[in-house]
Parts: structure tokens; C-alpha cells; sequence
């Protein structure tokens, strides 16, 4: 079983390798300038939440993860690697398929390139949902939330990362590089935390980075006797 490290390490080789041969707007909309970093304070934050995520399932014993909008395919790759059931999801699988030719993931992974509304996943299950920094580019969240709660289990938990869109993380992105433009994001993670409260019960488990907050991870879960409350 590889360690999270050792995962975080193939992937840096293999993204810096994309980079290298390859630019594109896909590229650069999955993220993947961020994930290969030189700048020690950018690559902290970019897997720092990949790692809270990791760290999450791991903790609380996750069995099941559906991994929406999974990118380069970082986290599911790592928590395959941990024995977990891992179904990958994202509507363009372009950049994973740059990244696929270059590692060879767990077998055990389930990849489906396509919208999640438009997928049976028949009687599918899972004990966690994670949306890493993808729910700020959809419009319309409401269908999405009531679909993650429907491919919940009864205590199953929905994690969720996002930018905060605030004048320092705009800043930070102009730091970060001309690849960092962000034109694609159509709302912040504080308009997405209020869409989840009106169904959900939420919780912050980190802020990236306090007291200054770029980024918010959040979990919701389904409030007791159908009351919503978020703390």
C-alpha cells in the first residue's frame, strides 16, 4: 500500500511531466499548474486539502468514497491505494487521461467521464461524497445537492473544498501565475455553504490558511429530523 507521500510525489513527477509537453485550458481548469508548484507556500495550500480529505476517510473509517469532479484523480488514486472503494467522476477526463498514461492507478477504481445527473448508479451507496474545489463552477447547485444526499448512506457525509473569492485569494492567484485565471468560477464557498444549510447540516473542519482564509472545507451531512442548521 503506498503512502499518501508516496502518492503525492508520483503525481508531482507525472503533473511536472504534463506541463512540460502540454498547455491547454483543460490543463490549466484541472488545476494542474497548482499540484506541480515550486512555490513551497502554493503547493502546501493545493495539497493540504487533498490531504484534509485523505485524512478525513481515513479517520473515520470510510468505506465507500464517490469522488465528484475528480480531476487529475489525486485523492482516489490515494485512497484506493488505502484500500478504499472509490467510484471518479468529472465531466472531462482529458487531463486524467495525460495523467493515466504515466501512472498506473489501482485497478479498483471505478472512472465515470460524464455529468453526474445524467448517471444511474442503480442502488449505489456511499459512505462519502468529496467535491474538491469543482462545486464553485456550477451555476445551479440545488440538483447536485439532492443527488449527492440520494447516493448517500443514512450517516454518510458530503465534504466539500472551495475558493473563498475574496481580494486576498485574488491576489494569491495573480502570485501564483498566468495560469491561475479562475474566469470559470461562478460562485465562492461561502454562497455554497448556504445552498448545502438549507438541506444539510454543516460543519468547517479547516480554513486555509487562518486567520486569512483562501479556501473553506466544509462537511454536511443530513440534519437530525429533517432540521437544517449549520454551525
Amino acid at each position: 500500500m503506498e503512502s499518501f507521500a508516496e502518492v503525492k510525489q508520483q503525481f508531482k513527477t507525472a503533473i511536472q511531466s504534463i506541463l512540460d509537453a502540454h498547455t491547454s485550458y483543460e490543463i490549466d481548469e484541472a488545476a494542474l499548474p497548482a499540484y506541480a508548484h515550486k512555490n513551497p507556500l502554493i503547493d502546501y495550500i493545493f495539497w493540504r486539502r487533498v490531504r484534509i480529505a485523505y485524512d478525513y476517510a481515513i479517520t473515520n473509517q470510510v468505506n465507500s468514497v464517490l469522488d465528484f469532479g475528480c480531476g487529475t484523480g489525486v485523492l482516489s488514486s490515494a485512497l484506493a491505494s488505502a484500500g478504499k472503494d472509490v467510484v471518479a467522476i468529472d465531466l472531462n477526463f482529458g487531463p486524467l487521461r495525460l495523467v493515466r498514461e504515466k501512472i498506473s492507478f489501482p485497478e479498483s477504481i471505478r472512472f465515470i467521464e460524464g455529468d453526474l445527473l445524467t448517471q444511474d448508479l442503480g442502488t449505489r451507496k456511499f459512505d462519502l461524497i468529496v467535491a474538491l474545489d469543482v462545486l464553485e463552477h456550477i451555476t445551479d447547485l440545488g440538483p447536485y445537492i439532492e443527488k449527492f444526499a440520494s447516493l448517500l448512506i443514512p450517516n454518510g457525509a458530503i465534504l466539500v473544498s472551495g475558493p473563498s473569492e475574496n481580494l486576498l485569494y485574488k491576489v494569491g492567484r495573480q502570485f501564483a501565475g498566468k495560469r491561475f485565471t479562475g474566469d470559470y468560477h461562478v460562485s465562492n464557498i461561502k454562497t455554497i455553504r448556504d445552498d448545502f444549510s438549507r438541506h444539510m447540516a454543516t460543519e468547517t473542519i479547516s480554513t486555509l490558511i487562518w486567520p486569512l482564509t483562501l479556501f473553506e472545507i466544509f462537511v454536511a451531512r443530513r440534519a437530525p429530523s429533517n432540521e437544517q442548521r449549520s454551525s
